[in-house]
């Protein structure tokens, strides 16, 4: 009987230490996150912060792609309104793309801060007026965030569709004339001209909606994002308004 009741203590502390086990291990395999200064994330492992140059981590090189796919799977189906895109939203098609690890080293100044697979936050960014850091921690989290909501909910279509078709006109209208190279970056520069509004439906944590750093990081990406779309579409549409002028005075 005593022999009996020893095997089922052993059992018990064996079963025990397997299921803490196995818990360790499962967490450990649980990323941690990179905010970035640029409003960008990366999940990371094995992260290595413990130098004053760079910060060091393994990474999934296919976290980008899975991230693409859910925002555009996002954005074609939000949900209910005043929903903003939340990054454990997820598709079948990313969960079926693998981990492939990667080792990996970003500067310690791109990096705003590391969160940890247990949710505690190790704060890079610090204000530091002569170094550049304007902003205090709190000030630069509503920019840095402003800047993630617009990354994620913004995408500028609108000045494609209306570069390309300046563009075909331009193009087309100034025949071959080198002038007509000028018309894409005249028209990216256009994107400065218009008041900014930040989209609710963009806004993560409601509680920056009136905040002016968060304004900030959103209208800094929106208009990044607006300037690279003006200056494709504009430049697609130039070259498609040339070879129509092309065509048609060919065909006279």
């Amino acid at each position: 009987m005593q022999n009996y009741l020893f095997l089922q203590r052993v059992m018990k502390a064996f079963l025990l230490f397997l299921s803490v086990f196995f818990s360790v291990q499962s967490f450990a395999q649980e990323p941690s996150v990179l905010q970035l200064m640029n409003g960008k994330r990366i999940e990371v492992y094995k992260v290595d912060d413990s130098t004053q140059v760079n910060i060091t981590y393994v990474y999934d090189k296919n976290f980008f792609k899975k991230e693409r796919i859910n925002v555009k799977a996002f954005r074609r189906d939000p949900g209910e309104a005043g929903n903003a895109f939340s990054p454990d939203y997820t598709t079948p098609k990313a969960e079926r793309i693998p981990i492939v690890k990667r080792e990996g080293a970003i500067p310690r100044d791109e990096v705003f801060s590391i969160v940890r697979p247990d949710g505690t936050e190790d704060l890079i960014y610090f204000y530091d007026e002569p170094l550049g850091n304007y902003l205090k921690e709190e000030e630069m989290r509503a920019f840095v965030y402003g800047e993630r909501d617009a990354r994620y909910g913004v995408t500028a279509k609108g000045w494609f569709y209306a570069g390309m078709g300046v563009g075909l006109a331009g193009g087309y209208l100034l025949e071959t004339s080198i002038w007509s190279v000028a018309i894409p970056p005249v028209f990216m520069l256009s994107t400065k001209i218009p008041v900014v509004k930040i989209n609710d439906d963009h806004i993560s944590d409601k509680s920056y909606r009136y905040n002016e750093n968060y304004a900030m990081g959103y209208e800094s990406h929106k208009r990044s994002k607006s300037a690279i779309e003006a200056l494709k579409g504009s430049a697609v549409g130039t070259l498609l308004g040339i070879l129509a002028f092309v065509v048609v005075d060919n065909n006279r």
